[in-house]
């Protein structure tokens, strides 16, 4: 095969390879249409739901829960050199926790998305995460779902309270994606 022909051919392969990735770019924007779509109905419902739900709890002027005493949410871990339990804050639990389960999405990587993703969550009465919301850059729907991915694995915690009874505590943690150069 002469090099003239040899570069055709890497030009019809390169040319076929750009056409794949913009096939793959417009079927994730439906998918990142689809999502903005859905968050808006969401919000929509829980707005109306909240504006149903009555409760008996008692608040300071500013709307907050008030509580004599007050703990946030902990994990038991087993030391391993001591191999007995010791309690770990929730907070430097979950920054173990996103190093460790943290992978950057191969579309992502090939598409060149890359930002910050703030998700909202909650650790319910019963020590687990559950997901409000991720928000990222534009187009970063494919980082939003790694991170709430992330969250999602976390193990139930020991759950915060308030004088004794567990309450629900809402969280918004930041997990930047970013590539290197």
């Amino acid at each position: 095969m002469s090099t003239q022909d040899r570069l055709k051919e890497l030009a019809r392969i390169k040319k076929e390879s750009d056409e794949q990735k913009k096939k793959e770019w417009d079927a994730y924007l439906v998918r990142v249409e689809e999502s903005k779509i859905a968050k808006q109905q969401k919000k929509q419902a829980d707005s109306i739901e909240k504006s149903k739900v009555t409760t008996t709890v008692v608040k300071d002027d500013l709307g907050f829960t008030k509580c004599t005493s007050q703990e946030l949410p902990y994990y038991k871990v087993k030391n391993l050199t001591t191999g007995l339990e010791e309690q770990v804050s929730f907070n430097d639990y979950i920054r173990k926790h996103i190093y460790k389960k943290f992978r950057y999405p191969e579309f992502a990587m090939d598409h060149e998305i890359q930002g910050r993703v703030l998700v909202y969550f909650i650790i319910d009465k019963e020590g687990n995460p559950q997901i409000n919301d991720a928000v990222g850059p534009k187009n970063g729907l494919i980082l939003e779902e790694e991170a709430a991915r992330i969250i999602k694995s976390l193990p139930t915690a020991i759950p915060a309270n308030c004088d004794g009874k567990p309450i629900n505590i809402s969280y918004a943690i930041p997990i930047m994606f970013q590539m290197e150069e």
